[in-house]
């Protein structure tokens, strides 16, 4: 198919694009128009074939990964999600792919409000590149450097099911063969169909000193927050929520969880951000000085291995 053809298929189910967006897919550019009083929040993530997810994997199953793992991002921000780019790099495609493609996207959307305002097509190894758009109350964004001595850390959901996921999937890449968003089994979801915890994101703007979202490793991860913040942690590894199981350091260093990992001062009250059957637990507390601690129940230090993914270690 021509390349333009490709393109109409990719919009082809896309509903009429809202108020804000003054100029979507098709011209040079897109042109967005935030509320007054708001900020934008950008971010970018690239998803290569054979490093972010595995081979064969289903147009469906792409298009939600590539954009929840995103929209993840704008969650840890506080951010409602607005609009979203994608740059798709493939050896060959039809209409059939890039219909399921498209589909997997505004599966992933669902009612957050990302909508897809333009990107672009070129010829390659697999890879797509998902460029995100949202908006916060001017200066509300949610930080990693907000952190401090006192306030109490926790994290939503639970810790190492993508990690044991994916491994499944390494031993036994043909499962991929015939998944659809319907169809995906339990054991897998963790891993080919990531939450953005968008919900969680909001009600935590003016409440969290500080966010971010669990995707290298939530070791690795809270390490961000305290270099960020000039504090260091301690975390009580029996309170940490580790799926079933999965070995702990495996789940504390596996990353692709996607679940937010914040602080609260220690006077909040957490039971307002309880909502959405998304569990929380608190894990520990942010203390002075630098590094990490794991403790035990009785409060002996856990040797700490690895602790999370990096791209050019």
């Amino acid at each position: 198919m021509h390349e333009f053809d490709l393109i109409t298929a990719l919009l082809a189910d896309e509903p009429p694009l809202p108020d804000w967006v003054r100029t979507g897919p098709g011209d040079d550019a897109a042109v967005l128009c935030p509320a007054s009083g708001s900020e934008w929040v950008l971010s970018t993530d690239t998803l290569v074939e054979g490093r972010h997810f595995p081979a064969g994997m289903p147009p469906d199953l792409l298009g939600w990964r590539a954009l929840a793992v995103n929209l993840s991002d704008l969650a840890a921000m506080g951010a409602k999600p607005s609009g979203f780019l994608v740059a798709l790099v493939a050896p060959a495609l039809d209409e059939r792919w890039c219909r399921g493609f498209s589909a997997g996207l505004r599966a992933a959307a669902g009612d957050s409000g990302a909508r897809l305002v333009g990107g672009n097509l070129a010829r390659g190894p697999l890879a797509v590149t998902v460029t995100v758009t949202g908006t916060v109350p001017a200066g509300t964004a949610l930080l990693r450097s907000g952190a401090r001595p006192g306030d109490v850390l926790f994290v939503s959901g639970r810790i190492g099911a993508a990690v044991a996921a994916l491994r499944e999937l390494e031993a036994g890449p043909e499962v991929l063969a015939g998944l659809t968003l319907a169809t995906v089994p339990e054991a897998l979801r963790a891993y080919l169909l990531p939450q953005a915890r968008i919900g969680l994101g909001l009600r935590l703007r003016g409440r969290a000193s500080a966010c971010i979202d669990v995707s290298d490793g939530l070791l690795a991860d809270l390490g961000h927050i305290c270099e960020a913040s000039a504090v260091a942690a301690e975390v009580e590894l029996e309170a940490v929520p580790i799926a079933p199981g999965v070995a702990a350091e495996t789940a504390l260093s596996g990353g692709d969880d996607y679940e937010l990992l914040f602080t609260l001062p220690e006077a909040t009250d957490a039971e307002p951000l309880r909502a959405d059957d998304v569990p929380l637990q608190r894990i520990g507390r942010i203390v002075s000085g630098t590094g990490l601690r794991l403790l035990d129940a009785e409060g002996r230090d856990v040797a700490i291995g690895a602790r999370g993914w990096s791209h050019f270690q």
